[in-house]
């Protein structure tokens, strides 16, 4: 596995999701939940990225060992 991609998956995902997290506390209109929705958002989305990408290369493995 190819630890690099699996965090540079996480990290690119965890952006994606603060960007959400963002977009949900401005239309929510509510100040005081925006640390919870940043931040909830960047670690779930890495968790969800690193883990996806973990299973492509998991998926990729198994394969070439199968030839």
């Amino acid at each position: 596995m190819n630890l690099r991609t699996i965090i540079f998956s996480g990290i690119m995902s965890a952006l994606i999701g603060a960007m959400l997290g963002l977009a949900v506390n401005y239309i929510s209109q509510r100040t005081s939940r925006r640390p919870v929705a940043v931040i909830g958002g960047a670690v779930l989305g890495f968790v969800i990225g690193s883990a996806y990408q973990a299973v492509e290369q998991n998926k990729h493995n198994e394969e070439e060992l199968k030839k």
